[in-house]
């Protein structure tokens, strides 16, 4: 993979197809736009599939990954816990692999950068764990790139298996250290205006993860680029789902992001070519202030606001649900015409312009 291939060949979605679904949704039986964000799942799933949506075959990939900053006392985990969670992932037994079986998804556990193999397979890692970003960067540059190129061929591995959906997530503990210091440097944010409470810490310890936060980011200045960052403050699981995000492009296959890593992944991959977001769907509004501001900047609609903030990709299975609803409703619903009624008696009172 050369990644300034990739990105010069990642187009915007055809809006003629927007415009086409739009009208198809607006002769169905029912107030125009009555519906709200099922029609726009609909119509923005009909324009990346060309007027034929296929997604039968839904998947969650989730990184595995350890980073070097937990060495500052920065979450209440054992650093061990993303070996184990990761195990428990691959043997079937973590939130997401119950939450995937429930809509008839899979996931796809990548160790990219677990202190310990999670298997004898682990022939996708690209170190064991990142650097202290308080010593040094976390990752060199090469290091940085071959996990992004990680996330794109195993998602290219996926798609000749004929997914067509993906979502994202991953497992390390300290990652939300990683995510907001990627955040902060990219949106010029304070990081005490934005850190959070990660798997769980006091407040204390939620006041020095600020002030580790910022060290890294002033310790590893200046930066040249959104990928100059990520290396240096970030980990290898927002670089492979970067990776992912850009193959999906690519190919124009939606993906679906979980919480504030995820998030922090596709600030970055936007950064690299903004029609990356074309792609992207939102599933929930993570309880991290930084998934916020992100979605914000980025003018992300979350589907669904359930205080979430488990991880591992918890809330893609939870929007593909709602692909599904989406697709089903507005496929089989009848029109105005076959339901025998007129839709001159239907005022239309959505008070945004459809795209056009």
């Amino acid at each position: 993979m050369e990644i300034n291939h990739v990105l010069e060949n990642i187009q915007k979605i055809d809006h003629v197809y927007i415009q086409q679904a739009r009208k198809y949704c607006d002769n169905l039986a029912k107030p125009l736009g009555a519906l709200g964000k099922l029609e726009d799942i609909y119509c923005r799933l009909y324009a990346m599939f060309c007027g034929k949506i296929i997604i039968d075959k839904k998947i969650v990939i989730v990184y595995v990954a350890d980073n070097g900053i937990c060495q500052e006392g920065i979450s209440a985990n054992p650093q061990v816990t993303t070996y184990q969670v990761g195990k428990n992932m691959l043997e079937g037994n973590a939130g997401i692999n119950i939450m995937t079986k429930q809509v008839g998804a899979d996931v796809s556990i990548v160790d990219i950068g677990c202190l310990q193999d999670l298997s004898s397979f682990s022939n996708q890692k690209v170190r064991y764990g990142t650097e202290n970003a308080l010593k040094r960067p976390a990752l060199t540059k090469k290091e940085a790139l071959r996990a992004i190129q990680v996330g794109y061929e195993h998602t290219l591995q996926l798609i000749e298996q004929g997914y067509t959906v993906f979502g994202t997530g991953e497992m390390g503990v300290g990652n939300t250290t990683t995510s907001v210091a990627v955040i902060s440097q990219l949106l010029s944010k304070d990081a005490q205006e934005i850190v959070g409470f990660g798997a769980g810490i006091n407040q204390e310890t939620l006041a020095h993860k600020a002030q580790i936060i910022k060290r890294m980011i002033e310790h590893n200045a200046p930066y040249e680029d959104a990928l100059d960052v990520a290396r240096k403050v970030g980990g290898l699981d927002i670089l492979g789902m970067v990776g992912t995000y850009l193959a999906c492009a690519k190919h124009q296959l939606p993906f679906v992001i979980d919480g504030v890593i995820s998030i922090a992944a596709l600030l970055v991959a936007h950064a690299l070519n903004e029609s990356v977001l074309d792609y992207a769907f939102a599933s929930h509004c993570s309880t991290e202030p930084g998934y916020q501001v992100v979605s914000e900047f980025l003018n992300l609609s979350p589907m669904l606001q359930l205080d979430m903030r488990l991880g591992e990709g918890t809330g893609c299975p939870l929007l593909f649900f709602l692909m599904d609803m989406a697709k089903q409703t507005m496929e089989t619903m009848p029109s105005f015409k076959t339901a025998h009624l007129n839709k001159d008696d239907y005022v239309d009172i959505r008070n945004k312009k459809l795209e056009e």
